[in-house]
């Protein structure tokens, strides 16, 4: 109504101290900057505040009445202020992080318990997606942070690199007897191959790296599956071969279920095949201290692989 909230404080400070010296060094202002918010306060309101008694003032009936209404809210309001101060400045409360299920599994999971045991009031809601809806709920706001594996093209989000998985070439021991192990890049063109997308993610990094960008990728996809449990599953099986995080096929290279497929000496690339993950989140987020905590703790990993 006024415009000039600072003053109410003002006036609610002299009501309590006493004296504008009183409360000017409460405020930590000047007793005169407290004399000239008053009379810009009694402009606003079109009323006497304050009378001179003697050498010294006080309020009038109008500066009560308004005193005891300041009384009701302000302490309120104060605390409220307060309260949002400190929430700003403490790790407490909830932030949501989404992103791969597998990378989750294998990078997120051994490192939560330091964040959880560091800040014990903050509250993590994990969710698992796929890179394009995460990159959807992070500009919408459902989403504080999250993990994605192809740098998107969007001026609303900030990105940082947070680890790199190597790619790997697999097949079923069965599938291999009966179809013959690939060597070459027409041998492995020839073969059948499970994709996770049409973009052939991973297997049109790992061909490239083995082959050279000027050998066309392999065109008998018979399956595509957006779901890296899923595209082993039907390795195992023995439907195809398919490209997939070294971490992810660890136990099952270990246990005999698939084996690796390495192209011929001599006709591989010199160049490791290797995808980035990066931490995003909105340029426009709010900066409180949770926020902060958890983003700091995932660039804290910055550079190390599953």
């Amino acid at each position: 109504m006024l415009g000039n909230h600072e003053a109410l404080w003002t006036l609610w400070e002299v009501s309590r101290a006493g004296t504008h010296a009183a409360a000017a060094a409460r405020l930590g202002i000047t007793a005169s900057a407290v004399g000239q918010q008053l009379k810009a306060l009694e402009r606003g309101v079109g009323a006497v505040l304050f009378e001179r008694v003697g050498r010294r003032s006080r309020l009038t009936p109008a500066g009560v009445a308004l005193v005891e209404q300041l009384g009701k809210h302000l302490p309120a309001l104060d605390a409220a202020l307060e309260e949002a101060s400190e929430a700003q400045r403490a790790v407490r409360g909830e932030v949501s992080l989404g992103g791969p299920w597998p990378f989750f599994r294998y990078w997120l999971r051994p490192r939560l318990p330091v964040l959880m045991e560091r800040h014990p009031e903050l509250r993590l809601d994990v969710r698992f997606d796929v890179p394009s809806r995460v990159v959807r709920r992070l500009l919408e706001g459902e989403l504080d942070l999250g993990i994605i594996g192809l740098l998107p093209e969007e001026p609303g989000l900030e990105v940082r690199p947070v680890a790199q998985e190597g790619f790997v070439a697999v097949a079923a021991p069965a599938y291999l007897r009966r179809w013959g192990t690939p060597r070459s890049a027409r041998d492995f063109g020839a073969h059948r191959f499970i994709a996770f997308d049409a973009d052939l993610a991973m297997l049109g990094p790992w061909w490239r790296a083995a082959f050279g960008a000027k050998e066309p990728l392999p065109a008998k996809v018979v399956c595509r599956i957006a779901n890296l449990d899923e595209m082993l599953a039907l390795v195992e099986a023995g439907v195809g071969l398919a490209v997939l995080p070294d971490y992810l096929v660890r136990p099952a290279v270990l246990a005999g279920r698939v084996v690796t497929l390495e192209p011929e000496a001599g006709r591989r690339s010199s160049r490791r095949p290797r995808g980035t993950l990066w931490v995003a989140w909105r340029r426009t987020a709010a900066p409180t201290a949770r926020f902060l905590a958890v983003r700091d703790w995932l660039l804290e990993g910055v550079g190390a692989g599953p």
